[in-house]
């Protein structure tokens, strides 16, 4: 995560995205036989343990983590980024990024997830 949470200061979201995609592709793990779920909850758990311990692992680094590690798993994965009206403030918008997985939410999951209005995907497929 600290090299998506530095990427995402230094670069443009496309090209970061574009050198995780190299780096995914030269570093796909062999399938290794555990089912889907259980390897979205071992990202989850990652994920989560990283977060707690580096505060500025805000929503979208974990997103970007996330994705690039189900990947090399060899899951489908989607980037989803939505955006709502702030609670009490008419003219402020509020920004959730998150990852998808087989139609389940691996990372990123709110209690309040479905009142995020969801943005054009993250990565043209």
């Amino acid at each position: 995560m600290a090299l998506v949470w530095t990427g995402l200061r230094i670069l443009r979201f496309a090209t970061l995205q574009r050198i995780l995609d190299r780096y995914i592709k030269y570093t796909m793990s062999r399938p290794i036989g555990h089912t889907a779920a259980v390897s979205i909850a071992t990202v989850r758990r990652a994920i989560g343990a990283v977060s707690a311990r580096a505060p500025s692992a805000n929503c979208l680094v974990q997103a970007l983590a996330a994705d690039a590690m189900l990947r090399r798993r060899h899951l489908p994965s989607e980037i989803r980024i939505g955006v709502r009206p702030r609670c009490g403030h008419s003219a402020r918008l509020e920004g959730h990024a998150w990852v998808e997985s087989g139609g389940v939410v691996a990372v990123g999951a709110l209690d309040d997830l479905s009142e995020f209005e969801t943005l054009a995907p993250a990565r043209p497929r």
